[in-house]
């Protein structure tokens, strides 16, 4: 029976481990962006649907100004009582057909060419037929005279297109920020552990030297405690470091699916050369007096909502205007008995027929009045909260993460300087307390002040590149070298 479960246990450790060795790895390294994401991307999906939304209500504006074949026929039989037998009031059978091709323009006027046949029968006569073509015309009047509505709602679409195409850009430029985000901490991760693990061993060494000392009799068991104490501390870190890797490689999955399945690493990476190109792209950035307008989408977007706020202004302004209609139509038509002889009669003496129609709509009492008070009130907070929106991350943006950056390098330049001191002081301390000169309380905790302002450090500069980041969410372009994707 113990042979058996030790098999099972062996084939099982064998199963897993196998089954461990098969998942792929995907080494992530500064540029892993380009590599990693694709269209079928979540984030990415949802950005570009945002933009087809909005083009497809441009393509649908102009595709109401499109040539359309229509086409209608109708059949229509009574047999109602006469009254009569010259009672016209009762048709007892017709039948139409029409197939025209129709087209609206952006000019407020319409065209239609149809051909056209019609058969009627009823107590005066039987067979009545006639066919033809006609050309017709609608014209409106006032509303979209010379077609100013059907102009200004193109053209505030084609604005609106156009705003999404550099809205698109910014808000992929955002995804591909926070990506880098989580790669540069992953990196600190790294750095973090890389530095927790020397301190742990050294914490570990000094555990097992103060056992020696004990067993010695130069050392109590209080130092031997606090030792102890120490190197499990840092190791409670390296497990906490672990856990924080887990959630941030939880947070890239989520946003890139396809590494799911994936074991995550990093790439070999210079934290000189980083360095070296936070310090220069912040000194570009500070050079800057004034907002940089030149690299950022955002002020071409403010422009554009403001030409479509005055285009939708101008839409809003006819909202409460009468609705007048010129309809003009010209046919040439042959009649005859049967639709046949209709057409022959059409071909050889067709007779012309012109028609002209005003259709006129006056809205009364002040209900649309009112409604278009509020379109336009609308309009106007709507536009100009998104433009002052814009305008204000633009300025605030560039002079707050100026600001800010240079506060931290001042940061990081002061904890360099203490980490350099500390790292002086320590040494002095190691031999002062081999001279039992201080205690090993005071030894563990200029460590533990090492160690903190070590890892402050780091965090330090996460957040400068994290400053970063955001700030090429705005200036999308801007020519830094940290800035490639």
């Amino acid at each position: 029976m113990k042979l058996t479960i030790t098999l099972l246990f062996l084939f099982l450790h064998y199963t897993s481990a196998q089954s461990q060795n098969t998942v792929d790895t995907v080494v992530l390294s500064e540029n892993f962006v380009d590599k990693l994401v694709s269209e079928t991307t979540p984030n990415i999906q949802q950005i570009e649907a945002s933009y087809l939304s909005v083009k497809k209500s441009y393509l649908a504006l102009e595709d109401a100004l499109s040539f359309s074949l229509d086409s209608e026929s109708s059949v229509y039989e009574s047999k109602e009582r006469l009254l009569s037998a010259f009672d016209g009031g009762v048709t007892n059978n017709y039948n139409s057909f029409s197939l025209g091709i129709n087209k609206p323009t952006s000019y407020g006027v319409d065209f239609e060419l149809s051909a056209f046949s019609e058969k009627t029968t009823n107590a005066f006569i039987s067979g009545a037929a006639k066919a033809g073509m006609s050309l017709s015309m609608t014209m409106d009047l006032f509303e979209d005279f010379l077609g100013r509505k059907t102009r200004s709602n193109l053209k505030t679409s084609y604005l609106e297109l156009k705003r999404a195409e550099l809205e698109k850009k910014v808000n992929q430029k955002t995804f591909y920020s926070n990506l880098k985000k989580i790669y540069w901490g992953l990196v600190a991760n790294s750095e973090r552990k890389r530095l927790l693990t020397t301190l742990a061993e050294l914490a570990k060494t000094q555990f097992e030297e103060a056992k020696r000392r004990k067993k010695s009799g130069v050392a109590d068991s209080g130092e031997v405690a606090r030792y102890r104490s120490q190197w499990t501390t840092r190791k409670a870190s390296l497990l906490s470091l672990k856990y924080q890797r887990g959630e941030i490689i939880k947070s890239l999955k989520e946003l890139i699916p396809e590494l799911n399945d994936k074991n995550i690493e990093l790439a070999p990476y210079s934290v000189d050369k980083t360095i070296v190109e936070v310090l220069s792209c912040s000194a570009q950035i500070a050079s800057y007096k004034e907002a940089p307008f030149q690299f950022t989408p955002y002020d071409e977007i403010v422009s554009f909502l403001k030409e479509e706020e005055v285009l939708s202004q101008k839409v809003n302004e006819t909202y409460d205007n009468p609705t007048v209609k010129l309809v003009g139509e010209y046919s040439n038509v042959g009649r005859d008995y049967g639709i046949s002889n209709a057409r022959s009669n059409f071909n050889s003496d067709g007779r012309d027929v012109t028609s002209l129609t005003l259709q006129v709509s006056i809205p009364f009492g002040g209900r649309k009045r009112k409604t278009e008070e509020v379109l336009k009130e609308m309009t106007k907070k709507s536009y100009r909260a998104k433009a002052q929106s814009y305008l204000s991350r633009i300025r605030s943006y560039h002079t707050e993460t100026a600001r800010i950056i240079t506060i931290l390098k001042d940061v990081v330049q002061n904890q360099r300087e203490t980490n350099y001191h500390l790292a002086q002081s320590i040494k002095v301390s190691q031999r002062k307390f081999k001279q039992a000169r201080i205690s090993v309380q005071e030894l563990i905790s200029e460590q533990d002040a090492h160690l903190e302002s070590q890892l402050n450090e780091i965090q330090t500069n996460l957040t400068i590149i994290n400053t970063l980041m955001d700030y090429f969410s705005i200036y999308t372009d801007i020519p830094c070298e940290i800035n490639r994707t």
